[in-house]
């Protein structure tokens, strides 16, 4: 049995499991019917933990698929916590706030706000204003967002899609 994708505890749990089932097998107070029984859960267990490997590994593609997606995708897109702190940004974003990654992950969305239009930002969840990137002159830039939800705590974050107005 190999760790593969799975997480740790998962590994750690299971392999407890299938070591106190062989220790059972070997010892003597079994019946055949009971030695059998033992011996057909623990190739249950084995066909199980495959399938859980597997799956595991179609998830870790998945996800990597998804990040790839979100990097490269043609529009500027930032996920900020509630308070507006960008978490992620994807390579357009980067592009279009003329910044590199760790300028722009970890601070505040306003910043990149034109000063004079922060106030009205703040107000709305689809609008036009201007951005302000690094060392550029100001743009005009139109934003949407939506709250990306938590299960059961409310708004986990929110997804910025960015783009650029043509005049």
């Amino acid at each position: 049995m190999n760790s593969g994708n799975s997480p740790e505890w998962l590994l750690t749990t299971v392999s407890a499991v299938r070591d106190l089932m062989i220790k059972r097998l070997e010892a003597e107070s079994l019946d055949g019917d009971a030695k059998r029984e033992m011996e057909m859960a623990l190739e249950e267990l084995d066909v199980m933990w495959e399938e859980l490997q597997g799956q595991a590994a179609l998830l870790v593609r998945e996800k990597e698929r998804y990040a790839e997606f979100f990097e490269y995708a043609p529009d500027a897109y930032l996920i900020t916590d509630a308070g507006g702190s960008i978490r992620e940004a994807n390579q357009a974003a980067l592009e279009f706030l003329n910044a590199p990654r760790d300028a722009v992950v970890g601070h505040s969305l306003s910043q990149y706000v034109a000063p004079e239009d922060r106030v009205n930002f703040l107000a709305r969840a689809v609008w036009r204003t201007r951005l302000q990137p690094r060392e550029r002159e100001a743009l005009a830039a139109e934003f949407s967002v939506r709250a990306i939800p938590l299960k059961k705590s409310g708004v986990a974050g929110l997804c910025w899609l960015m783009r650029p107005i043509k005049d």
